[in-house]
């Protein structure tokens, strides 16, 4: 399925005049729909990090230059007051700051990196291709705007998720794509050393995993399948055992959104009741495969991400984001939850985003 990267809407140009205030050290000082102040403190520089947003780093500033941005309804959200059980488990708070991000996962995650073109830089911190990358949500997704808009530092971000993917093909196959486990893989064989193009170092590094949407989707009617969520599951931190041995300290982790309330899923009701009961076996059985590998293994860090909530918390009160009160459409407009039957537009996103940076400030990370 080919997707429409350009948020749906009206393009306006809008000038941007320069303002006396300055921006502080890391802060947003422009890009498309930015109506905040264009320059930095004394010692930073407004840099372009890509179309959507540029940050006052470090350099000789201040700028006072006009900048003129072409810009599409701007995405706002509001935090609900929804009780929310996102986490952050440090063993010892990270020592370093957030630098380097290694990303497994899938279509809710992929950007279509390519771990043999262009690396991540200050000029597109996600590397390659062009931000926001190739998404399926119609504009940037979670980590796309964790990296470039609610991020406190300069982080590079390495991103291996593949949309379609599950988390090994021995056990669900998915469209034959790279699974988790051929992303680790290929983590294992190009960046484990601690390359001179991606230096990285335990304490400096996150590792996140967002995936098993693919695998309940193509399993959730089987017999067994509470025993088989433990067979996957065991196949993932296996995976996570790797990168530990490697020096990965850091781990980044989000449960299964309420996918029975999909288009795809929601309009069949005895799919929805079956799927959304694997969903909560699974979270529940993710959140002790979490536990255990934290309590096994000295010195990590854990930063849980309760997607599942924070989905139900927008599909339950959409027009609080914006977004139009109907659930069930799908298409190329940003007042839409849904961009296709079965991936959320930017909007959602951007929540999760947001929700995302704060767990991993809250844990010392940034």
């Amino acid at each position: 399925m080919k997707f429409n990267l350009i948020p749906g809407g009206i393009i306006a140009i809008l000038t941007i005049k320069s303002v006396e205030a300055q921006g502080g050290a890391w802060s947003q000082c422009g890009g498309i729909g930015w109506s905040g102040t264009t320059t930095c403190v004394s010692g930073y520089t407004c840099t372009v990090l890509n179309p959507y947003y540029s940050q006052c780093l470090p350099g000789s500033g201040p700028s006072t230059t006009t900048t003129t941005t072409t810009t599409t309804a701007r995405i706002t959200t509001t935090l609900s007051t929804t009780t929310r059980t996102s986490t952050s488990s440090p063993s010892s708070s990270p020592t370093s700051g957030l630098k380097y991000w290694f990303s497994f996962g899938d279509s809710y995650t992929a950007t279509g990196f390519s771990a043999t073109g262009n690396q991540p830089s200050a000029q597109n911190p996600l590397g390659n291709p062009t931000y926001p990358g190739q998404t399926t949500s119609n504009g940037p997704n979670w980590i796309d705007v964790v990296t470039v808009k609610y991020n406190r530092s300069l982080t590079y971000t390495y991103n291996f998720a593949v949309s379609g993917a599950t988390i090994d093909n021995a056990l669900v196959t998915s469209l034959n794509v790279p699974a988790m486990t051929d992303q680790v893989n290929t983590w294992m064989t190009r960046y484990s050393s601690k390359p001179a193009t991606a230096p990285w170092q335990s304490d400096n590094t996150m590792f996140s995993v967002f995936i098993g949407i693919n695998d309940i989707g193509s399993s959730y009617s089987r017999s067994d399948i509470n025993t088989f969520i433990d067979t996957l599951l065991t196949a993932k931190f296996k995976l996570l055992d790797k990168i530990y041995t490697s020096g990965g300290r850091n781990f980044l982790f989000h449960n299964i959104p309420p996918m029975e309330r999909s288009p795809l899923i929601s309009g069949q009701s005895s799919w929805a009741t079956q799927e959304k009961a694997v969903i909560i076996t699974w979270n529940s059985k993710l959140q002790t495969y979490i536990s255990n590998f934290k309590s096994s293994h000295s010195g990590v860090n854990i930063f849980s991400v309760d997607a599942n909530a924070q989905f139900t918390m927008v599909l339950n009160n959409p027009t609080s984001y914006g977004l139009s009160s109907d659930t069930r459409s799908t298409g190329n407009n940003q007042q839409l939850f849904w961009a296709d039957v079965y991936h959320p537009n930017t909007v959602m996103h951007d929540v999760l985003g947001k929700e995302v940076a704060r767990v991993v400030q809250a844990g010392g990370f940034w």
